[in-house]
């Protein structure tokens, strides 16, 4: 899979822009604020429809605009694919907006479009996933699955309106005394997709416990006894019964998928609490390594690699080791390093100037 050519209009700083890849590794350098970033959260977005910058949609519209459209051309397969998306403000509510997108000049779906193109992104910022509230881990599982996973999506969708309807009911049982004729329907609309989340979750995790001795190991030798925890909040309807007096009282749904987490854990210590900074960069790069290995087990097709603004995250021992998997995949990175000091570690690179 390869990225042919981007457009931006009114995204984040870019009220105008375009970019063509006409090759396998990209350089984006210049100046702090040029919006470098911007570029590969824009090409993110493409993939999984949702940003991980941000909760709303209209904050990556550009100041005193209403609306944001960004295009891609990639191949796939020796096709020629267009994708666009638009994102529009809402005039009624505050943090509203509305999102749309096309496949070839064909409106689709949301869930139809998360996936077509298929990206792995390592940033800065996505070392908090480790010390962040359990929110942040599962939206990171979230938008791996919206990538690859049809059926993993529509449990997905399926699991939120069934969860939005169950805490409706849970709320009027507390408040009014009614509601129980209706709440087991809903019961067990969430115990059916909350199974199939679950499973494809665990499916990742096993993926993870396989590989990621193998990338610690030449990212750094000292670290090679690692073990992540799949942290799963099984919905049954045992647990369900368990737990239901509590949950009308709180007036929501204590159980399930939704309150989900996982841990990584280094010679028997949690990461988050005793990890370095420097472990916890080493740990979530081998997890992107893993990231594309399981993505391209699923899709036969190698995801497009995009690294942040990477020369200033890694040391050269690191550096060295991502630079070993750029070439298996077209790869797009930033920095804000001179031109020269990049060319030392980079051959046959393609420099992009903001």
């Amino acid at each position: 899979m390869k990225l042919k050519k981007i457009k931006l209009a009114n995204f984040r700083n870019h009220t105008k822009l375009e970019i063509n890849f006409n090759g396998e590794a990209f350089l984006i350098y210049g100046a702090n604020g040029s919006g470098k970033s911007n570029v590969l959260e824009a090409i993110y977005l493409m993939s999984t429809t949702k940003s991980l910058r941000t909760r709303y949609d209209r904050e990556m519209i550009s100041h005193d605009r209403e609306h944001l459209a960004i295009e891609l051309e990639i191949e796939s397969e020796e096709q020629r694919i267009k994708l666009e998306m638009t994102i529009v403000k809402s005039s009624k509510l505050e943090n509203a907006s509305s999102k749309k997108v096309k496949i070839n000049k064909v409106a689709k779906a949301l869930n139809k479009f998360a996936g077509t193109f298929n990206s792995v992104l390592f940033a800065p910022q996505s070392i908090e996933m480790f010390s962040a509230s359990p929110s942040v881990r599962r939206k990171y599982l979230d938008s791996l699955f919206f990538q690859v996973d049809y059926k993993y999506k529509q449990a997905h969708s399926k699991y939120l309106k069934s969860l939005r309807q169950r805490n409706k009911l849970l709320e009027q049982i507390r408040d009014f005394g009614r509601g129980k004729e209706q709440i087991e329907f809903w019961e067990e609309k969430l115990i059916e997709s909350g199974k199939i989340i679950q499973e494809k979750r665990n499916e990742f995790f096993t993926f993870l416990e396989n590989k990621m001795p193998k990338y610690m190991n030449e990212l750094n030798e000292e670290a090679t006894d690692i073990k992540i925890e799949y942290l799963k909040n099984e919905m049954s309807r045992e647990r369900i019964e368990k737990y239901k007096e509590k949950e009308i009282y709180a007036k929501t749904t204590l159980v399930g998928p939704h309150r989900d987490d996982f841990k990584v854990f280094l010679a028997g210590f949690n990461l988050s609490s005793f990890g370095s900074r420097g472990q916890q960069r080493s740990t979530l790069l081998a997890i992107k390594l893993c990231e594309i290995d399981f993505i391209t087990q699923i899709t036969q097709k190698r995801p497009v690699l995009l690294l942040d603004d990477i020369f200033s995250e890694l040391d050269e021992k690191h550096r060295g080791a991502i630079l070993e998997v750029i070439h298996l995949q077209q790869t797009i990175i930033t920095s804000a390093e001179p031109r020269e000091h990049i060319e030392g570690f980079m051959k046959k690179v393609r420099f992009i100037k903001l």
